[in-house]
C-alpha cells in the first residue's frame, strides 16, 4: 500500500512539475512577443530649410545611422520647411515634451551666454571654428551643459556658414556702405548690436518670413551663407551678393531633455553615435554647398562682390562685444577666443 501511495505522489510531482515549465515557457513565449510586437520609439525631428538644405541632410543621416544601431526599434521622422512652427516654438516645444528633436541655429533665445557663438568675426578661421564646435573637450561640455541647464541635450554643433548680405540694389564693400540700409537678421541681440553700429536699420525677423518680406519690399536686405540664399531663392528678389563674411553662425541637433530622460540607456547611447556622425556629414556637406552655390547664385544672375573691405566692419564689431561682455561673461569669451 505504502508502495503504491509513493508512486502516486512520485507521479503527482511530476505532473506539477511539467505544468510549470509548461506555464513558464508559455510565459516566456508572451514576453517575448510583447517585446517584438512592441511599437517603435517615435523621433520627431524639425527644422526651418527646405528639404535639400544641409539640415536634412543631417537629420538623414542621423537616421540611417540609428537604423544601422538599433533597426527598427525607433521611428525617426523629419519635418523641415517649418512644417513644426518656427524655430522659436521649437525651443519652448522641446522643453514641454510636445517636440522631440530640432536642428536650427538659435542661441540667445535659448541661453544669452551661448550668444558668444555668434559675435561678428570671433573665429581666426575653420581651424578655429572647428576646435570650438567640435574638437575642445573643455568648450564643448561647456556649450552642452548651458543647454541642459535649459532643458535641452546636445547630440551636436553644426555650420551653416559665413554669412554674406545681400541686397536689392545697393553694393557693399564697406561698413560704411551699410549707412541706412533696411536689412533682415535673425534674432541674435549681439547681431543686432553690431549692424546698427554699421549705420543699417536691421530688422530681426524668422528665417520663414524673409522671402515674402524681401518681395514686398519691407526689407530691402538680407544676410545669409550661400546654401540658405539658394535653398530659399532669395535670388529671386536680391540683385547683389556682398562676400562680407561677417559672422559665422553655429547650429546645432538637439533633443528635449523630456524626451531623452524617457529613453532606455542603450538608444541614449545609439543616439549620442549616431549624432557624431552625422554632425561630420552635416558639416562637409554644407561646406561643399557653401562653396559651389556662389557660382549657382550667379548664373541664376546675382551680381557677387568680392572686393569686400571686411576690416572696416572690425570696429563696429567691437560694440557688440563691449555692449554684451558683462551678460555673456568675460571668461567664456576669452574661452572661446583662445580655444585650439
Amino acid at each position: 500500500m505504502e508502495e503504491q501511495k509513493m508512486k502516486k505522489s512520485k507521479k503527482f510531482t511530476m505532473i506539477l512539475i511539467g505544468l510549470f515549465f509548461l506555464v513558464s515557457t508559455i510565459g516566456m513565449s508572451s514576453v517575448w512577443v510583447a517585446q517584438t510586437e512592441a511599437a517603435p520609439i517615435v523621433m520627431r525631428i524639425a527644422h526651418a530649410m527646405a528639404r535639400a538644405h544641409g539640415y536634412n541632410q543631417w537629420a538623414e543621416k542621423f537616421k540611417e545611422e540609428m537604423g544601422k544601431s538599433v533597426g527598427d526599434r525607433v521611428d525617426v521622422q523629419i519635418f523641415p520647411d517649418g512644417q513644426l512652427g518656427k524655430e522659436t516654438e521649437y525651443i519652448e516645444g522641446m522643453k514641454m515634451g510636445t517636440l522631440d528633436a530640432s536642428i536650427f541655429g538659435r542661441h540667445g533665445q535659448i541661453d544669452i551666454r551661448l550668444d558668444v557663438l555668434n559675435f561678428p568675426f570671433i573665429y581666426r578661421d575653420q581651424k578655429h571654428y572647428d576646435a570650438v564646435i567640435r574638437y575642445n573637450a573643455k568648450v564643448q561640455k561647456t556649450l552642452n551643459d548651458i543647454l541642459l541647464e535649459r532643458g535641452l541635450i546636445c547630440l551636436g554643433w553644426g555650420e551653416i556658414g559665413d554669412r554674406y548680405i545681400t541686397t536689392k540694389d545697393r553694393i557693399i564693400k564697406k561698413a560704411s556702405d551699410m549707412k541706412g540700409l533696411d536689412i533682415r537678421i535673425p534674432n541674435v541681440p549681439v547681431f543686432l548690436a553690431a549692424f546698427k553700429a554699421w549705420g543699417a536699420n536691421p530688422t530681426p525677423l524668422d528665417f520663414t518670413e524673409v522671402y515674402s518680406a524681401l518681395q514686398q519690399g519691407v526689407i530691402k536686405a538680407q544676410e545669409n551663407p550661400p546654401e540658405n540664399i539658394f535653398n530659399a531663392k532669395f535670388y529671386e528678389v536680391q540683385k547683389y551678393l556682398c562676400m562680407t563674411a561677417h559672422a559665422n553662425m553655429p547650429d546645432q541637433f538637439v533633443v528635449g531633455k523630456r524626451y531623452w530622460d524617457k529613453l532606455p540607456k542603450d538608444i541614449q547611447e545609439a543616439m549620442i553615435k549616431a549624432g557624431a556622425i552625422s554632425r561630420d556629414y552635416g558639416i562637409k556637406v554644407t561646406r561643399d554647398a557653401n562653396n559651389t552655390l556662389v557660382g549657382e547664385l550667379e548664373k541664376r544672375g546675382m551680381i557677387i562682390v568680392r572686393d569686400v573691405d571686411r576690416e572696416s566692419f572690425v570696429p563696429g564689431a567691437q560694440e557688440a562685444y563691449k555692449q554684451f561682455e558683462d551678460k555673456i561673461g568675460k571668461d567664456l569669451i576669452q574661452m572661446i577666443r583662445e580655444a585650439k
